[in-house]
């Protein structure tokens, strides 16, 4: 007798099985000293590296209320939380208090390339130098996509001084179908912006992951109005010069960028926009990008700590970080820490210090 199953029974057949070792949630703790503070934005932190005992994050700061695309023409109006931003960075001996240091990169002056803001920072240690790659945006351009590209500075110390690149090392790749025939650029799926930028060493190369899209507000699983996904571009050299893959997008969705390595692949959460939105995927080749886990909770534009012991566990590179919190009702950002929820099985030999946990979201 043939056995009869509904179109939900089967799709539950092609799922994997709750994710195995892959699968997590998320819980959410104080990070004090960058928590909410009103008339400032702290937002968008970095991976977090561990220098002599001392833990170091990277983030965007700025100052004053911001009033949303409707003035996205305006050379001064701000816009965004991260407009008229610059990159601070803070330090911790405990990864839960934090102390904030300064002025890491400051946008450029009057007329350069990245006169109106820096923001969305993420950090590179390789080779006993520093690379800060990040979001840049020049006064003489609105927010209408193609004017955000990535900039990169570069330290012989975590605590600085950066040296600027004098240029973008990163622009947004020309215009390219993702589905369907339209050819306009309003109108159409093309990668439109180049958002989020994350740097890694990878198979002899420098690979810079970024979060890419369209300008129009198409109508699918997103969160902030444009459709998003991610792209990749490789270099040999850190400063460049980089050359977009060929596969891009290599996501078919995912908002702010957060990888790390995995026994000689990369490992990828993937939150808040499309179709495959709050999973976990992991491509053997860095581009081809499977489906391991669908997970809970996730952290918004998480920077995680970039764990020596990534090939230990699937989860171990995703296991503590910081993250920011945009309210909805509340004009500051502020950021928070994460951590994998205390209820799965996956422990570490080395404990990092957390504190109690509390309801952020």
């Amino acid at each position: 007798m043939e056995m009869k199953m509904s179109a939900a029974s089967r799709r539950a057949a092609e799922y994997k099985k709750g994710g195995g070792e892959w699968f997590c949630g998320f819980e959410y703790t104080p990070a004090k000293g960058l928590g909410y503070e009103e008339g400032v934005h702290r937002r968008d932190p970095s991976s977090v590296i561990e220098v002599n005992n001392l833990y170091y994050v990277w983030y965007t700061k700025s100052t004053g209320v911001y009033f949303g695309l409707s003035h996205k023409g305006s050379s001064r109006t701000k816009v965004f939380p991260w407009d008229f931003a610059d990159i601070w960075y803070a330090t911790s001996s405990d990864g839960i208090n934090w102390t904030e240091k300064g002025i890491a990169v400051q946008r450029g002056l009057k007329g350069s390339f990245d006169d109106r803001t820096v923001c969305t920072p993420d950090i590179l240690a390789h080779e006993g130098k520093y690379y800060l790659v990040y979001q840049t945006q020049c006064s003489d351009s609105s927010y209408t996509g193609s004017s955000e590209n990535v900039g990169m500075a570069i330290a012989d110390s975590p605590d600085g001084p950066w040296k600027k690149i004098q240029h973008n090392i990163l622009e947004p790749m020309a215009d390219g179908q993702w589905f369907g025939e339209t050819d306009n650029y309003n109108n159409g799926y093309f990668t439109g912006f180049n958002h989020d930028p994350s740097l890694f060493y990878y198979n002899g190369e420098f690979w810079l992951y970024y979060k890419c899209g369209a300008s129009d507000f198409l109508k699918s699983l997103k969160y902030c109005g444009q459709d998003t996904r991610w792209g990749v571009a490789m270099s040999k050299n850190p400063e460049g010069p980089y050359k977009h893959c060929e596969y891009n997008p290599v996501t078919n969705s995912g908002h702010e960028t957060m990888l790390w390595h995995y026994m000689g692949g990369i490992a990828a959460l993937i939150n808040r926009d499309g179709p495959e939105k709050n999973t976990i995927q992991y491509a053997k080749d860095g581009i081809n990008f499977e489906v391991m886990s669908r997970i809970e909770n996730t952290p918004q534009a998480g920077g995680a700590f970039r764990s020596e012991y990534h090939d230990e566990h699937p989860l171990e590179g995703v296991r503590w970080g910081l993250c920011h919190v945009d309210e909805r009702g509340s004009l500051w950002n502020y950021i928070a820490r994460f951590d994998l929820d205390q209820r799965h099985p996956y422990t570490h030999p080395l404990e990092y210090p957390k504190a109690n946990s509390i309801s952020l979201f």
